[in-house]
């Protein structure tokens, strides 16, 4: 942990803190302008195709040109984006700024290819778990004040906080120390790398994990609504639960994980199931806690995927790499949300069904094929 990944650390745990004033009661506020659970998921499902196909070419970016200028303007974009959403006036006006926020999280590969980098290559499991275990920590008590927020003011004003916090966020990262810009092979070589069958298979395997785990994402908050009918605030205090998981157990598995084996995965995705079925099967506030707690362990397998696709590139390809496993990670985030908005229209409890049941699959798939660094 050097000054370099410290204040990476310090700005993702201030953007943590912000996002999580917001992340969790986005999708009321997104049904309180007038949007219904398929219109929802579709918005969601948008969003993590603007992500999606943002991060590939941003990875080339993060290999051909200075990475701290490519994940500043990604805080910057945020910056700006929230303000958008908190301007708006109804569900389609949302849109713009939706769509601009995750369009910034472009900044993801040069983030994780600034830490390997900062980090010489190595203990990767350990850096990107404790880094993002920092930002989950500034998650822990935002979801419960912002919730408070909106319920004493409005959700629009919780917009407006979230955009002073992540102001201080973009600061912090003006202080990080420049990187130089990687040499290598040539351009259609790096391209071709992505089609090495080793790379496709991580891909494949990557994409049915993360559609299972993030299926009963999406609208938990609309079925503890609707269907538990719990208030905006405690939905927003069991946000800080799921931070403190994400921080907990992203530790936890960052010390599982040596690199090679796939323990941290198994016990990850194993901990995901736990969490949809509680959702499932109860609706007792100190259960859904326990609950929101073990679906942070979501996080710590984006954290462990991520080292394990820097261990699967060279220097010089880093950055498309990580662009390569973002983009995978974002298209599962298309696919769950639309898939459980239909799942949700037909019954509320279906998608933490449907993951339920594809869970398992994905966890053994994981096992006998990810490809090792």
């Amino acid at each position: 942990m050097n000054r370099d990944i410290r204040l990476m650390a310090l700005a993702l745990l201030l953007w943590g803190f912000g996002e999580g004033l917001f992340f969790h009661i986005q999708p009321l506020y997104v049904e309180q302008l007038g949007a219904n659970p398929v219109q929802i998921g579709g918005l969601l499902s948008a969003m993590s195709v603007v992500s999606a196909v943002s991060f590939l070419p941003a990875g080339r970016l993060a290999d051909r040109l200075p990475r701290k200028r490519v994940l500043w303007g990604g805080f910057l974009l945020g910056l700006v984006a929230v303000l958008l959403v908190g301007l708006a006036r109804t569900w389609q006006r949302l849109i713009p700024g939706l769509l601009l926020y995750s369009f910034s999280a472009y900044c993801m590969p040069a983030i994780n290819a600034y830490l390997a980098c900062a980090a010489d290559g190595s203990n990767l499991e350990r850096v990107y778990t404790t880094v993002y275990a920092g930002y989950a920590a500034g998650g822990m008590i935002s979801p419960a004040l912002g919730g408070w927020l909106a319920e004493v003011t409005t959700m629009r004003t919780v917009y407006f906080a979230s955009a002073f916090v992540f102001a201080i966020s973009a600061f912090v990262v003006l202080w990080v120390s420049p990187q130089p810009v990687p040499s290598g092979s040539s351009q259609e070589r790096r391209w071709r790398s992505l089609l090495d069958r080793r790379v496709l298979r991580f891909v494949a395997l990557v994409l049915l994990a993360f559609v299972a785990m993030y299926l009963g994402f999406p609208l938990a908050p609309n079925f503890l609504s609707d269907v538990r009918g719990w208030d905006v605030g405690r939905i927003g205090t069991l946000g800080s639960f799921q931070a403190l998981g994400a921080m907990s157990l992203t530790l936890l598995l960052g010390r599982l994980g040596d690199g090679r084996r796939v323990r941290g995965l198994v016990v990850g995705q194993a901990l995901v199931w736990g969490s949809a079925l509680v959702l499932l099967v109860t609706g007792s506030f100190p259960a859904l806690a326990v609950g929101y707690l073990l679906r942070g362990a979501y996080q710590g397998c984006r954290s462990l995927i991520q080292a394990r696709a820097s261990g699967l590139a060279r220097e010089t390809e880093r950055g498309l790499f990580l662009g390569a496993t973002e983009m995978t990670i974002a298209l599962a985030q298309v696919i769950a949300p639309y898939a459980a908005g239909w799942l949700y229209a037909g019954h509320p409890s279906w998608p933490f069904v449907a993951s339920l049941a594809l869970i398992p699959v994905g966890l053994l798939l994981v096992v006998l094929g990810l490809p090792r660094p």
